[in-house]
């Protein structure tokens, strides 16, 4: 199988609860080396995305060391590339969860320069790393033209950076359309809350993904960290004579780690194992409880450097 991952790379610095300080690369190459190493070896994974000039030959040579790798879709920009501090030491809108601040996210990916890897590929993975590593637009013309599997994480599109680099949830205009282009959508549970404007809680939002929406998306996840995470699916009920539309709900808890390092990079992780294991075996339960474990088994792991460790 031929899995394309489109997103963006960027250089993470890790402010840790001990205040230790960890650097090194993340965003889209958390989800493209650990759909490398859970792959079959005959499988091809092949990223897709705008690389600045001055982590270039670093993040290739990385690259380069997982033979299933297409480095074919990587280009080089002359943009410098996004760094990322992320402070897990802070609480952020009342809850217990890491604050980030951003440099600018380097150039959005033209459609042009993912086209032609379309017709060759069995899975497309989208991860919204920056929020602008694709339009809209984009994302709706991959749906259009690519009829097999699609899952996307929402991810920083509903996030907003100020001049400061501080980042801020916000809504996200367009996201009837955005969560209508895809098989799977993947969002976290502040996500989700931040999607509409309107509807507030995370039933209503999947309730107009699933069911109000004319679209063929087959489930949404909502990751909640510790507490595991909730997957919906539509399923046709009846009463009495009377057929209609209601959502399924599986929650499947996270494993504890005994051996905690470090949480980021696991929902890229998640989204990896589960677009490879649904691929598999189309059972959206089955890849539900695949994906927490190899993403719960993550968190006793640091960095791109140690994920060749989940196979």
């Amino acid at each position: 199988m031929q899995f394309l991952v489109i997103g963006e790379p960027c250089v993470d610095l890790i402010h840790k609860y001990d205040g230790e300080v960890i650097t090194g690369y993340g965003g889209i190459l958390y989800s493209v080396i650990s759909l490398a190493v859970l792959a079959n070896h005959d499988d091809i994974v092949k990223p897709v995305m705008n690389l600045g000039g001055d982590e270039h030959e670093n993040v290739i040579n990385i690259l380069k060391e997982y033979s299933n790798i297409n480095l074919d879709g990587v280009y080089k920009v002359d943009h410098p590339t996004r760094k990322v501090s992320l402070f897990y030491n802070m609480y952020y809108s009342g809850h217990s969860a890491r604050m980030e601040t951003s440099t600018a996210p380097t150039y959005t990916l033209e459609y042009e320069k993912i086209e032609r890897f379309i017709t060759e590929s069995d899975a497309v993975l989208v991860n919204m790393i920056s929020g602008i590593d694709i339009t809209l637009d984009t994302m709706i013309k991959i749906r259009k033209n690519f009829q097999k599997y699609i899952h996307i994480d929402i991810h920083n599109l509903v996030m907003s950076t100020n001049k400061d680099g501080t980042r801020e949830y916000t809504n996200l205009q367009e996201w009837r359309k955005w969560c209508s282009s895809a098989d799977i959508i993947q969002m976290n549970e502040f996500e989700v809350k931040s999607m509409s404007r309107i509807k507030k809680n995370e039933y209503g939002v999947v309730e107009e993904i699933l069911i109000h929406q004319k679209n063929n998306v087959k489930g949404v996840i909502i990751t909640k960290g510790k507490l595991g995470v909730s997957g919906y699916v539509k399923k046709e009920k009846s009463f009495g004579n009377q057929l209609f539309f209601d959502l399924d709900k599986y929650d499947v808890s996270a494993i504890e780690n005994p051996k905690f390092k470090d949480s980021t990079g696991c929902g890229d992780v998640f989204a990896s194992a589960f677009t490879i294991d649904y691929c598999r075996n189309n059972d959206f339960i089955k890849s539900l409880y695949y994906a927490t474990r190899i993403s719960s088994y993550k968190t006793s792991l640091e960095g791109i450097e140690e994920l060749y460790k989940l196979r």
